[in-house]
């Protein structure tokens, strides 16, 4: 009788313990994936600008290759979970640069997780 006088006391604290900390591993587990994810796309978008610098580093300078060439690389390498992609280049004449900026995945609906990354390089110089 002791032991069911025990037991009817019990009110379920075990459960609401499991609750507080399976919610808490649970929002770990999230918010460690997201950051997996934005620091995945934050290098996808730096390689994509580094190979479209690569490019447009021989004379004559095409920054559209070079914009062309940064999207190709992002949509081959990312299957869809990088979007909004767009690519920028300019040069001066010196130097060539390209901008990659993106959305990285999110687990969360309606939350955005920009990435931008630039890479610069000198223009080659061609000589006999």
């Amino acid at each position: 009788m002791n032991r069911l006088a025990a037991l009817h006391g019990e009110r379920g604290d075990e459960n609401l313990t499991a609750v507080y900390v399976f919610s808490a591993l649970l929002f770990f587990t999230w918010a460690v994936l997201q950051v997996v994810a934005v620091f995945l796309g934050s290098n996808v978008a730096l390689e994509a600008a580094r190979d479209g610098v690569n490019a447009a580093r021989l004379p004559p300078v095409d920054t559209a290759a070079a914009e062309t060439r940064a999207r190709d690389y992002t949509s081959s390498v990312t299957l869809g979970w990088l979007t909004n992609v767009a690519a920028r280049a300019s040069s001066d004449g010196q130097n060539v640069t390209v901008t990659v900026s993106a959305d990285a995945a999110s687990f969360v609906p309606f939350l955005r997780f920009p990435v931008s990354q630039t890479a610069s390089a000198p223009i080659e110089q061609l000589t006999s």
